[in-house]
């Protein structure tokens, strides 16, 4: 192979064929199949776990709950704040309390129904404006403010001779990639595991799965399983830590795979976001000053949100030069779904916002929305309102 010559896709004659292998086609002999006990309420506290029921049914291997995890009962990207299994109170509807090992999946599921969870139903909060009141309860121990990031850039109290305002939402997304979350996970024999997931950062998933699982990381070895799609959503674990755990308490080698609607509740989400903006600028079109604040629902646990907030924040006025901005971004805990990565990180809610501003300040100055926006693009030697200067 040489420089400028095209390079053959490694997964390419498969995928033409149909054969390829994704992480849902996995298969080895004497495999069990797990299933997830999930929350049906969006905010409670556990009062009890029953898995005797669940236990005695036909095919069943194993029923585990949060006693069951050897190693550390929380992971995150960022912030260790997500319970590998609920073990205190449930924060999202879906939220995983418990897991069962069946011979047939069928089964696995019908032992899922039997283990019998006792709730204390509590007011859930569902917005982050909400999460954010003075009175609303702490959804974690340090309060429901994930991340505050401020820029203050110029002259706060600068003026302008044309000022537009506007509030903008957006709603959550999903990247809802065509293969839905699978694993095998397969036990050494020897206090190891195997396990062939598909995912966007092995070795992240491998540093938490080691602390979940309380093994040196030598003894969790991933293996990169076919991957139908992505974007975003398998940056967090969903079922690795999970049948890993089945997988060590049976001997048996187990495989999870998610139906659509459990994907849903099994992977993070884009933020939904509330941003509200003032742009003002001189008559010639010119901008003078952005003033904005970003809420972002980063749902019951952090994720990335530290990351995306930082990034809604730093690129909150667009690809424009802006010589005069005071920008507060914060991503909240609510009860809704955990949000973290999908395309764009942050970019696309403040996106959606500012070019909105831009073409009210188009309006209000009579102005061409193109011409605005070339009269005020950055370019080489342009100050971000970050302090950064583009060199390129």
């Amino acid at each position: 192979m040489r420089i400028g010559e095209s390079v053959l896709r490694a997964d390419g004659p498969a995928k033409v064929r149909g054969d390829f292998i994704y992480s849902s086609d996995l298969h080895v002999d004497g495999m069990l199949w797990g299933a997830t006990v999930r929350s049906p309420h969006p905010y409670a506290r556990i009062l009890s776990i029953d898995v005797s029921e669940a236990r005695s049914m036909p095919g069943v291997h194993a029923v585990l709950t949060h006693e069951d995890v050897p190693g550390s009962k929380l992971y995150g990207l960022e912030i260790q704040d997500q319970p590998v299994l609920a073990f205190d109170v449930v924060r999202y509807w879906g939220e995983a309390v418990a897991l069962v090992a069946a011979d047939h999946p069928e089964q696995a599921r019908r032992a899922a129904d039997k283990v019998r969870v006792e709730y204390q139903v509590l007011t859930p909060i569902t917005n982050a404006e909400e999460a954010l009141s003075e009175d609303a309860p702490k959804l974690h121990p340090d309060g429901n403010v994930t991340r505050h990031v401020r820029i203050r850039h110029g002259d706060p109290s600068a003026r302008a001779d044309v000022v537009v305002r506007g509030e903008y939402e957006i709603g959550m997304q999903d990247q809802a990639p065509l293969g839905p979350e699978s694993g095998l996970a397969i036990p050494d024999g020897e206090g190891g595991v195997d396990l062939h997931i598909a995912t966007q950062w092995l070795h992240v998933d491998q540093d938490q799965l080691a602390g979940i699982l309380g093994l040196p990381k030598e003894k969790v070895r991933l293996t990169m399983a076919g991957i139908g799609g992505a974007f975003g959503a398998r940056e967090d674990l969903s079922m690795q830590a999970h049948s890993c755990l089945l997988a060590l308490d049976t001997g048996r080698p187990v495989k999870i795979s998610y139906s659509r609607p459990e994907s849903f509740v099994g992977h993070v989400h884009r933020h939904p976001g509330r941003l509200t903006y003032e742009h003002g600028a001189n008559r010639d079109g010119k901008l003078v000053y952005v003033r904005a604040r970003i809420v972002l629902d980063g749902g019951a646990y952090a994720s990335s949100s530290t990351a995306v907030i930082a990034n809604a924040t730093c690129f909150s006025v667009g690809p424009y030069v802006c010589p005069n901005a005071t920008i507060d971004g914060i991503v909240a805990y609510t009860n809704n779904p955990p949000c973290g990565a999908m395309r764009g990180f942050g970019s696309v809610q403040n996106c959606y916002a500012h070019e909105a501003q831009m073409d009210k300040l188009a309006a209000a100055l009579g102005m061409d929305p193109v011409e605005l926006r070339i009269r005020n693009a950055m370019e080489t030697g342009s100050e971000m309102i970050t302090g950064q200067v583009i060199d390129g």
